[in-house]
């Protein structure tokens, strides 16, 4: 019988799946929750439990993910993914706020505006004026993005985020008046016109129908259905599994130990620190015989209102036809540094 030794205080989990081969392969992985607290990170008595299945916030296919599945195969690097809200400075409510996200080499920033639409003008509707806030989600629903309904069965979107707003389709200018402006801009392409298309911006999680996931999903037809079924096609890429926004992916992956800056994502207007530096360790022991595999940064999930920081590795063994004689997986963190435990 199978036995998982945690000797460790964070959240382990563990998956059978067959790599990108198609060899049946044993993903272990290791989840920990830090809290913030006084300018320094601390082990959280709650740790967040590893997400086995996609959540979204709404109807899936019509709402954006809240939280992404961490049961998959090996990213190539690293995501930072932030959850939360805007925040205007010292509370005040604003028309407009610049939040940034600054983790190691990766750099996020968005103009973050009040409710907003397009009024006036046959061919070239202005915007009105931003309603002040104090708050602001960052979720894809606030970003550049949506659908157009052009005929019944025929739909034009926004690939790259379809749940979005400001998304013009075929829309003439009259139709565009009422309709609302995203919220999150890139504060180096705003929006001035309704023919204005820019890359939507934002901190969370990216489904797997939008792209850039979509195209690195592979070739799913007749032919990998005779030769492939029911394993990955030929032509998927790992890239698939990173679900952060191209801006916030590490492809190179993170080691811990990276600073972090936040502004305007938390009451207190700036938040910094840096990653903790932790060494963890996973041993899968197959008919007796241990091994030891690579576990790897994946994730970085940041909440700053509620100061918690979530890091999740992952290591991969292959087991192929031994998959049924893994006896033993035991977590071990090896060290960890910049964290008051």
């Amino acid at each position: 019988m199978l036995q998982v030794r945690n000797d460790t205080p964070f959240a382990p989990g563990m998956f059978l799946f067959p790599d990108a081969q198609g060899v049946d392969t044993l993903y272990v992985v290791l989840k920990a929750t830090f809290l913030l607290k006084e300018g320094q990170l601390r082990v959280a008595e709650k740790q967040e439990p590893v997400v086995v299945a996609d959540r979204y916030r709404g109807e899936p296919g019509q709402s954006s993910l809240k939280a992404a599945s961490e049961a998959h195969l090996l990213k190539p690097g690293t995501d930072v993914l932030v959850e939360g809200e805007a925040h205007a400075p010292q509370g005040r409510p604003v028309e407009s706020c610049l939040v940034q996200v600054r983790v190691g080499p990766l750099r996020q920033a968005i103009q973050v505006f009040g409710d907003r639409k397009w009024k006036g003008g046959l061919m070239a509707p202005g915007i009105s004026s931003p309603e002040p806030f104090a708050k602001m989600p960052l979720v894809w629903e606030r970003a550049f993005g949506g659908v157009h309904a052009v005929e019944k069965e025929r739909m034009l979107g926004e690939a790259r985020n379809p749940v979005g707003q400001g998304f013009r389709g075929k829309r003439g200018g009259s139709e565009m008046a009422g309709h609302p402006l995203p919220n999150l801009e890139n504060p180096r392409q705003l929006i001035r016109s309704i023919s204005d298309a820019p890359a939507p911006v934002g901190v969370g999680p990216v489904a797997p129908s939008w792209e850039p996931r979509k195209s690195y999903a592979g070739t799913y037809d007749e032919a990998w259905q005779t030769r492939r079924a029911p394993y990955l096609p030929s032509d998927f890429k790992e890239e698939f599994f990173h679900v952060a926004p191209p801006e916030l992916c590490a492809l190179e992956g993170l080691k811990g130990g990276d600073p972090v800056e936040l502004l305007n994502l938390s009451p207190e207007g700036a938040l910094r620190f840096a990653l903790p530096r932790c060494a963890v360790e996973a041993t899968v022991r197959i008919a007796g015989k241990p091994e030891r595999p690579q576990l790897r940064l994946e994730t970085v999930h940041l909440t700053p209102a509620e100061r918690r920081l979530c890091l999740t590795w992952r290591g991969a063994v292959p087991c192929d036809k031994r998959s049924l004689r893994v006896e033993e997986v035991r977590f071990q963190v090896l060290s960890l540094e910049s964290v008051d435990a």
